[in-house]
């Protein structure tokens, strides 16, 4: 269970509010806006879920907020606070209960949910909403994550020697990571973006964690680094790592010939526990040109089953470690 955080707030003239507040206390491990990103989710996905409970369109909650309020209320505002993609602001949130006719007590604990997002929230921009930073942010809450590559190893079971190698290479986009330049604690330089990296894999390590598999191409056994001891180092943790309960790994050898499935190089799959806040199962791809955010239905629907589909193609756990020992071998 998460910790529970209990504050007191007037949020609104003649409405003093305490809410209690359940999150993952690894929230503190990322930068500074995590935390208010999440709220925002968690609020967004109400609102959207009490939309549809009085089977209400968007336009139709507008048109009712201009009515009653004579406010500029857009249909486009409303939809980007569904989607966590805008800051809410309470007086907003205040409205649209009265509109869908909630409860006081739940109408309270929603607009103190966005008065502690409002208050916790650094500015940020559509790029971070869909960028490194707020897939990090997600993956802390994932049930599940899937990954495919066939370049690297993946993040969550990098060495810190390996990391180094990746963060070091200068074909990254300049403009990677520049959207957090004004956000405290982010990656500005290599070593930073590695000990991010390193606090990513506490993830983990918790109890109850989430489950991670991995389909790797065995080109990314087979590449060769500057420092061979890296490498070796690298598959001996693949190993360790394969042993794990919560962990999957499968290569995709040479012998499956040419598959579809990979016309990007990498890209994740996350998805979170039941609930009725949760996220959509959400898709992260990773180019030299920045990172992408993916959450439409039909998008996730066919990167799934072509997740699914690899995983049929690539070799059991068995014969995973028989080709990790090999290339092992050759590193001898």
């Amino acid at each position: 269970m998460y910790p529970v955080h209990v504050r007191s707030y007037r949020a609104l003239p003649g409405c003093r509010v305490t809410v209690r507040m359940d999150l993952p206390r690894e929230v503190g491990r990322m930068p500074e806006f995590a935390g208010a990103m999440l709220l925002r989710w968690e609020l967004g996905n109400a609102l959207r879920r009490m939309r549809d409970e009085r089977g209400m369109t968007i336009a139709e909650v507008t048109s009712a907020m201009k009515d009653r309020y004579g406010s500029s209320f857009s249909a486009t505002k409303l939809s980007r606070m569904e989607t966590a993609r805008r800051t809410v602001i309470p007086r907003d949130v205040h409205d649209l209960c009265l509109i869908y006719g909630v409860p006081d007590e739940e109408r309270e604990r929603l607009v103190e949910l966005a008065v502690q997002a409002h208050e916790g929230e650094t500015p940020v921009t559509d790029e971070q909403v869909r960028g490194y930073l707020w897939y990090a942010t997600l993956e802390e809450v994932a049930s599940s994550i899937r990954e495919y590559t066939t370049m690297f190893v993946p993040g969550l079971l990098q060495t810190p020697g390996y990391a180094r190698v990746v963060e070091n290479l200068q074909f990254i986009a300049p403009d990677y990571y520049s959207p957090y330049s004004e956000i405290e604690d982010v990656p500005r330089n290599a070593d930073d973006r590695v000990k991010l990296r390193l606090k990513r894999q506490e993830l983990l390590e918790r109890e109850n964690g989430a489950h991670l598999h991995v389909l790797i191409d065995e080109s990314v056994l087979r590449r060769q680094l500057p420092d061979r001891e890296i490498m070796r180092e690298q598959l001996r943790h693949l190993v360790s790592m394969s042993q794990r309960p919560n962990i999957t790994i499968q290569v995709i050898s040479f012998e499956a010939g040419l598959y579809p499935g990979s016309e990007t190089s990498y890209w994740s799959i996350l998805d979170f526990p039941d609930g009725r806040n949760r996220p959509p199962t959400t898709i992260y791809m990773e180019t030299a040109n920045g990172a992408q955010i993916i959450e439409r239905d039909a998008d996730v629907s066919r990167m799934s089953a072509a997740f699914e589909a690899l995983t049929r193609l690539a070799l059991d756990a068995t014969a995973t470690r028989e080709i990790l020992d090999a290339s092992l071998a050759r590193l001898a």
